[in-house]
């Protein structure tokens, strides 16, 4: 396993990853995911294809640009209650979490290099609903259930695992823990509303300071995903907290998430103009390495960002 402190992006490696491709699945694929479980789709012949091939060619856009891939996304509602939304056993699910790492392994056997490194991940979601929520878990509540996905997702192999969506800091403090017990790097992303505030109407400086102090500063760093970047920005400012900022998952255009899974077609925005937008946050903020996109992107969108980000880089290395 990799440690937290050997972790590519924490030693200044670009990386990128990508994540809300369920909507990708449903609308450009044309599958019905019960509950918006992509998981199941690793017992579907056809499914699998279509993994392949998203999570191909948002690689190959990621090496062309000398970017790592933290390889991940199919875990993301593989937990017990999703689960046994859709008919899983426990060992059903314990199963099909571990088939989901060996899918990612096969891609980082393929693309690893010393400029391009592959990490392996599990994405974790929400116990509940990330957008319309109810009421959310207690720390020790969501310590307790999150623990045991991330013991598997450590057993099968994982690298890191990554917490997306989260929109209350008692969950993520919950996962944090658990994360930490089971001595695997985690990262907390949180889903910042339009406005740039939490959904339980804290600023994204008051969520990460309330979990790192609880946690004692577990998380390897914070993520912001699944909204756009005209909509985060607001959140963001120039002060010490934005060091625990490790990257951000744009969707590709500035729509509320759920009128984004209603559509019934693909949202998929300008590719070029996300870059930009992702390259003038890379100026900003260089400390940051993971670029990554979610709801609507693919390879297209990983290619635009890559290769701005990379680009105003270069730019500013020679200033």
């Amino acid at each position: 396993m990799t440690e937290q402190s050997g972790l590519p992006q924490l030693n200044k490696q670009h990386m990128t990853c990508g994540g809300g491709f369920e909507t990708w699945l449903q609308y450009v694929d044309g599958f019905e995911l019960r509950h918006f479980c992509a998981f199941e789709l690793l017992n579907d012949e056809r499914g699998i294809a279509c993994l392949r091939d998203y999570q191909r060619k948002l690689v190959e856009a990621a090496v062309a640009n000398k970017f790592g891939v933290i390889n991940e996304g199919l875990h993301y509602r593989a937990s017990r209650d999703w689960g046994e939304l859709i008919g899983f056993s426990s060992e059903a699910l314990e199963e099909i979490n571990i088939r989901g790492i060996e899918f990612y392994k096969d891609f980082a056997r393929e693309y690893d290099s010393p400029d391009t490194p592959m990490l392996v991940g599990g994405v974790i979601g929400p116990r509940g609903d990330a957008y319309n929520v109810g009421r959310t878990p207690n720390a020790a509540e969501a310590e307790d259930y999150h623990s045991e996905q991330i013991l598997t997702l450590k057993k099968a192999g994982a690298d890191i695992v990554s917490a997306l969506t989260f929109s209350s800091t008692e969950e993520a403090v919950g996962i944090a823990r658990a994360a930490k017990a089971a001595d695997i790097p985690v990262v907390i992303s949180f889903f910042v509303a339009k406005g740039g505030r939490l959904n339980g109407g804290e600023t994204l400086e008051e969520a990460i300071t309330k979990v790192d102090a609880a946690t004692g500063n577990a998380p390897a760093y914070y993520m912001i995903n699944c909204t756009h970047p005209t909509e985060f920005e607001p959140a963001l400012t120039d002060d010490p907290w934005t060091e625990r900022l490790g990257g951000f998952m744009p969707n590709a255009v500035a729509m509320e998430t759920l009128d984004l899974c209603k559509l019934g077609h693909l949202e998929d925005g300008d590719p070029k103009e996300l870059g930009g937008q992702m390259a003038t946050l890379a100026r900003r903020f260089p400390h940051i390495h993971v670029w990554g996109g979610c709801c609507g992107t693919d390879g297209r969108h990983i290619g635009q960002i890559t290769q701005q980000v990379l680009d105003v880089r270069k730019r500013i290395a020679a200033e």
